[in-house]
């Protein structure tokens, strides 16, 4: 294959200019003819550029004459390459990475940007790692953590400096590995000892049945995962499931279900009784619930092509519990799709505040009385949360909040609860 550092560029160019997406351009690769060595090197640039992507331009700025929107976007990509790899590895020696980025400005650059790329990484490979200087509190944070400005002054603005540098250092953090027990085929103990029988190493979560794999390499091959007796799962996705906790014999709709984590969690919950009707609007994502339902042994769960956005009549009074998990912004994502730092603005988020309230009012319908709605998304943000929810509670006097740990939105975050991003409300039908 091609030269790792070019395969590198590439990626990060198609993800940051392209609208290409890091995980899925990952895959892709992973899927080719690449050895594990070259693969873990290219995704360790990829992941380590975009996640730091701010305080990698800061770099560039402080050290060029060429301000950095003058130049070329394929030659700031392999600058931010070259200096991720001087900064935050230490396993190729500083006058190769010179070299290799000066061999990339050969075939993609002139002469003039090849003779820059050269002089700007052997000045700043001779110098430490910078402290970010800007006077505005919240413009340096942004830059250091590497944050869009208005994610880092949401968050300074309404819960402190301190909270906000822990959120933002977390957000640049490797996720734990995580993997939810699937008591339907097997229990923790036994698991547990399969897996370190193997050598995988666990350490036991907040939650009974979540263990995270402290060297996860291999555990997707084994035949545990094939015979459905785990699900990798982040611990915030699996406690969404946890908190609308249905009954034995009870009725669910989970509206917005694919790819069946949190479905196939119910079932489980539920001890594989009753009934879950679980949705997406593509026969692409009901086909990923089915194959998870069945791996898993999940019995009770019937799949639906269904948009959340319009009312289904046939769905109407008939469920004891229903599951939002809207679509978002995914800004709670961080940890595993540094991309999402960059793909997503202010006003993409206020669009997407547009269907989350769109598809809760159609799953107030479908509730019956004392039955309950359970509204998450993987954000943060309180556009897709508070807003969503308040808008909601205005119009619809016959619905509550029943809080959740003496909260009224229970918020997950990276830094505190060490989960993905989470945002969590119960809602009742209490009638009027």
């Amino acid at each position: 294959m091609k030269n790792t550092r070019e395969k590198a560029l590439q990626i990060i160019n198609d993800v940051l200019y392209k609208g290409a997406f890091l995980e899925e351009s990952l895959e892709i690769l992973k899927k080719s003819n690449i050895d594990d060595r070259d693969y873990n090197f290219i995704k360790e640039i990829t992941t380590g550029v975009i996640r730091n992507r701010s305080y990698l331009d800061y770099v560039v700025k402080i050290n060029s004459k060429v301000k950095i929107n003058k130049i070329h976007k394929i030659i700031l990509t392999i600058l931010e390459m070259a200096i991720y790899q001087m900064y935050f590895l230490d396993k190729v020696p500083d006058y190769s990475i010179v070299d290799e980025s000066v061999n990339l400005a050969k075939i993609y650059g002139n002469r003039g940007s090849i003779s820059f790329t050269n002089g700007i990484l052997r000045s700043i490979s001779k110098k430490e790692a910078p402290q970010v200087k800007i006077e505005d509190s919240i413009e340096n944070l942004s830059t250091f953590y590497s944050h869009q400005k208005f994610y880092t002054e949401y968050f300074y603005k309404n819960y402190g400096e301190n909270f906000t540098k822990k959120l933002l250092k977390a957000n640049n953090e490797k996720p734990p590995f995580t993997i939810r027990v699937n008591t339907l085929k097997t229990n923790k103990k036994d698991l547990m000892k399969n897996l370190k029988d193997l050598g995988f190493e666990i350490r036991e979560t907040t939650y009974e049945n979540a263990l995270n794999i402290l060297n996860p390499k291999g555990i997707i091959d084994t035949e545990f995962l094939k015979k459905g007796q785990f699900y990798v799962q982040d611990l915030g996705s699996i406690l969404v499931s946890t908190f609308l906790n249905p009954k034995e014999e009870s009725k669910v709709l989970d509206l917005c279900a694919a790819p069946g984590g949190k479905t196939t969690h119910l079932s489980e919950i539920m001890n594989n009784t009753g009934e879950i009707i679980a949705c997406d609007k593509s026969k692409g994502k009901i086909k990923l619930i089915e194959e998870n339902a069945e791996r898993l042994g999940a019995k009770n769960i019937k799949t639906m092509v269904n948009d959340a956005r319009v009312l289904n009549e046939s769905f109407l009074n008939k469920f004891d519990y229903v599951l939002v998990d809207a679509p978002c912004s995914g800004t709670g994502l961080y940890r595993k799709k540094p991309d999402i730092k960059w793909n997503k603005s202010i006003e993409d988020i206020r669009e997407l505040s547009k269907i989350q309230i769109e598809i809760l009012e159609k799953a107030k319908n479908y509730v019956k009385d004392k039955g309950k709605i359970l509204y998450s998304t993987c954000s943060l943000s309180k556009i897709e949360n508070e807003d969503v929810i308040n808008e909601f509670l205005k119009s619809n006097k016959n619905f509550k909040i029943k809080n959740l740990r003496d909260k009224e939105i229970l918020k997950l975050f990276p830094s505190i609860d060490g989960t993905d991003g989470f945002s969590i409300t119960l809602l009742e039908k209490i009638g009027l």
